[in-house]
């Protein structure tokens, strides 16, 4: 295969490819450094999270109810949440976690998006993922979204995960069409991820008692003996970690400027930045880092000029 390439020159670089795409192409410069840009401490590509997303139960009340605020507005896109609270969190030992509310006629017809995506091939998994949200699907949830009350909830928590080295971006013998290894991921999740969910979910369960407005059945997963969660647990598509934020460059890849740490010029955006990964979105979070790492920038370049 002919080499493709391309020069270019520049004061300052940044890469901006997503959090598996920016530790690729830093453990790929291995020509520039045996270990890759920016590794000199075997930390580029770990500490790769995801947002853990699973159906968790059920929420039966005692009078039906439309629970608006925790609707779906499929226009919007727009619902509440249920939160654990900072305090609780810290009290009980968890990660930070949420619970949505969905009718139990379309959380029990909801199949985990990891095995909506589970081709080898990711054009089949597309085809797949397409075919599964279809017109009719969206038809479908028009229908159940427009009924006035439901009586039963099925409930889908989406959690923050650990911080482990073992979940991490290494690269494939594979090459891409340039030439370039491609990424291999390990997803390791952790017995506190599990602990986690459980503990929402129950401390749930205990709100609505005390509440007495219904009750809550838990997940097979949650009762078991496993402390890991089940297989199919997936993702939220919100990719976090691999050159995580540090000070020092003994426990992260880049600095408060999000410079990589040992390289003047060489600066990392986007959420591989981020030391931890919370329950939320986190698109917000990349927004605001990259206008500051823009603001750094700019101060950088005046004083040069």
């Amino acid at each position: 295969m002919p080499v493709k390439e391309h020069t270019v020159k520049a004061t300052y670089f940044i890469l901006a490819c997503c959090a598996i795409q920016n530790s690729r192409m830093l453990l790929a410069c291995n020509k520039q450094a045996a270990a890759g840009l920016g590794n000199e401490n075997d930390l580029v590509g770990r500490y790769f999270m995801e947002h853990v997303e699973i159906k968790t139960g059920e929420l039966w009340l005692n009078n039906s109810d439309p629970l608006l605020l925790y609707k779906m507005d499929l226009v919007t896109r727009i619902y509440a949440e249920l939160a654990i609270s900072p305090q609780k969190q810290e009290e009980l030992k968890v990660l930070n976690g949420t619970v949505s509310l969905m009718p139990l006629d379309l959380a029990k017809n909801t199949i985990p998006s990891v095995k909506l995506w589970s081709n080898e091939d990711p054009r089949k998994s597309l085809d797949t993922f397409h075919k599964y949200n279809n017109l009719d699907k969206r038809n479908f949830l028009q229908r159940l979204f427009s009924k006035n009350d439901s009586q039963a909830y099925g409930l889908f928590t989406r959690a923050e995960q650990l911080p482990n080295p073992a979940s991490r971006v290494v690269l494939s013998n594979e090459k891409d069409e340039l030439g370039v290894p491609r990424a291999d991921l390990n997803w390791a999740l952790s017995p506190i991820d599990k602990k986690t969910v459980l503990t929402i979910n129950t401390l749930l369960g205990q709100q609505v008692g005390a509440a007495g407005i219904g009750r809550v059945k838990l997940a097979d997963f949650l009762l078991d003996n496993d402390e890991q969660l089940p297989d199919y647990t997936s993702g939220g598509w919100h990719h976090i970690g691999t050159t995580r934020m540090s000070d020092d460059p003994k426990t992260g890849v880049v600095d408060a400027n999000c410079r990589i740490h040992g390289i003047d010029n060489l600066f990392v955006a986007g959420s591989s930045c981020y030391p931890t990964g919370g329950a939320v979105n986190p698109t917000f979070t990349v927004v605001a880092i990259s206008l500051r790492l823009s603001a750094h920038l700019k101060q950088q370049i005046k004083t040069i000029v």
